[in-house]
């Protein structure tokens, strides 16, 4: 049967008025879109530190299962708040996440303007818990913290320990201390745990609270002390809580969780989520975390922001005492 162009016509407009609907593209949904260019991991230390080291163990695996490279960028400076404030302000399409840390809470408290809020920020989850210990020069003459609270007592304000930013959890760990033992010991801020450890290696500052894999990395030339946790590191068995020592009010878990800018799509956040606790639970990761001194905590947004909260109380009840300022 021959068709002329009127009939021809007609007959498409009946299809796409009636019965065969005519195909149509497809709009992906964000998620489908996701990820379509670099991932860049913003973090908040400097190259070389344990923040820096687990990104780029877990943005491998994410290249490997979305063929999408992930760089991690490092932006130190003003206790964290210089990366949080370029994320928060970063287009909200699930290519720029922050790896944040105590500082991201404690800023809020400690500066007017940290040039963020926290609400521009939306967590994707939990990576790790850090636990926070000292670790002293081998060169002071103490080896247990007993003594080491001896020797500060008899030098108030002449021994110094040094953490990875002011503000830092590792900042209100030692002035947890400090308070817990009565003792005065001067705090020595850097940019990151790595300047904090080689000045101490150095022999310029006495005593490191930083993480507990930080303090651990160099035997025989960093004795640590003592870990501020509920419980002994699985890694690092032989290093006591401060609680078994005499000071239990010295318990205050460092933490590293991701974020992304707050618009950014659920569909978009829940596949993050979703990758990065499917590569925190893998074993050979697991592995090289837990001797860095990370505890994998792949905790979804919900609960990463109920720890946030209870966080951020102790934090300003610290801040409130004048334990920690700026």
């Amino acid at each position: 049967m021959n068709f002329n162009r009127r009939q021809t016509l007609a007959a498409l407009g009946a299809i796409s008025a009636g019965g065969l609907p005519l195909a149509r593209a497809q709009t992906p949904s964000p998620s489908q879109a996701f990820p379509s260019s670099v991932i860049r991991f913003v973090i908040p230390t400097p190259a070389g530190g344990g923040h820096d080291t687990m990104m780029r163990l877990i943005g491998q695996k994410l290249t490997e299962a979305w063929g999408q490279p992930c760089i991690v960028e490092s932006k130190p400076g003003a206790s964290g708040a210089i990366a949080a404030a370029s994320v928060s302000q970063a287009p909200a399409d699930g290519h720029t996440v922050l790896v944040g840390y105590s500082a991201l809470l404690s800023n809020t408290v400690l500066m007017p303007k940290p040039g963020y809020r926290l609400e521009d920020l939306h967590p994707v989850g939990m990576l790790a818990l850090t636990p926070i210990a000292i670790g002293i020069r081998e060169s002071l003459p103490v080896s247990t913290l007993r003594q080491y609270v001896a020797l500060a007592k008899t030098r108030p304000g002449k021994i110094s320990y040094g953490s990875y930013g002011q503000g830092s959890g590792g900042h209100f760990v030692g002035e947890l201390f400090n308070m817990a033992a009565g003792i005065d010991t001067v705090h020595v801020p850097y940019k990151g745990e790595a300047p904090a450890l080689q000045d101490l290696l150095g022999g310029q500052i006495d005593a490191a609270v930083t993480s507990v894999g930080g303090v651990n990395r160099y035997p025989g030339k960093i004795k640590p002390l003592a870990v501020a946790s509920a419980a002994r590191f699985p890694a690092y068995p032989d290093v006591p809580t401060f609680a078994e020592l005499g000071y239990p009010q010295v318990d205050m878990p460092g933490w590293a969780a991701a974020f992304v800018p707050a618009k950014t799509p659920k569909a978009i956040v829940d596949k993050l989520t979703a990758e990065m606790s499917r590569i925190l639970v893998m074993p050979d990761v697991r592995t090289k975390l837990l001797e860095l001194g990370f505890e994998p905590m792949p905790w979804n947004g919900d609960k990463t922001q109920r720890f946030m909260k209870d966080q951020l109380a102790l934090t300003q009840k610290l801040v409130d005492a004048g334990r920690v300022k700026l």
